[in-house]
């Protein structure tokens, strides 16, 4: 369960970046993270609220956008989506891909008030 872990570095980035802004307060915090990271959204979720419980981040939202697995083969250029399983290009059956998304993870905005 690497969701606590995960939560937790949220969490100090965004201590880290309200630093510049004493006088506002967090509403929203949206992450993007890859299908490959293997997060379970509804886990990640309930330990950043446990994280945050009686801190001043106390009701903010976490906004979780997943970012599909997608590809590129070497062989025939074409770019393609990939399933957890299959690692091989549908058009020339390839195995010479390169991931291009999908192991992302990262804060993308912060909405303050």
């Amino acid at each position: 369960m690497h969701e606590i872990a995960i939560a937790h570095d949220i969490i100090s980035i965004i201590e880290e970046t309200l630093i510049s802004f004493p006088d506002r307060s967090l509403k929203t915090a949206c992450v993007s993270i890859g299908e490959m990271v293997a997060v379970v959204p509804a886990l990640l979720q309930h330990a950043y609220d446990s994280l945050i419980s009686g801190t001043h981040l106390d009701g903010s939202k976490l906004e979780i956008t997943i970012i599909p697995i997608s590809a590129v083969c070497n062989s025939c250029q074409k770019t393609f989506g990939l399933s957890e399983y299959e690692f091989c290009c549908p058009a020339c059956q390839s195995v010479h891909i390169k991931v291009k998304t999908g192991n992302e993870l990262y804060v993308k905005e912060l909405i303050v008030e």
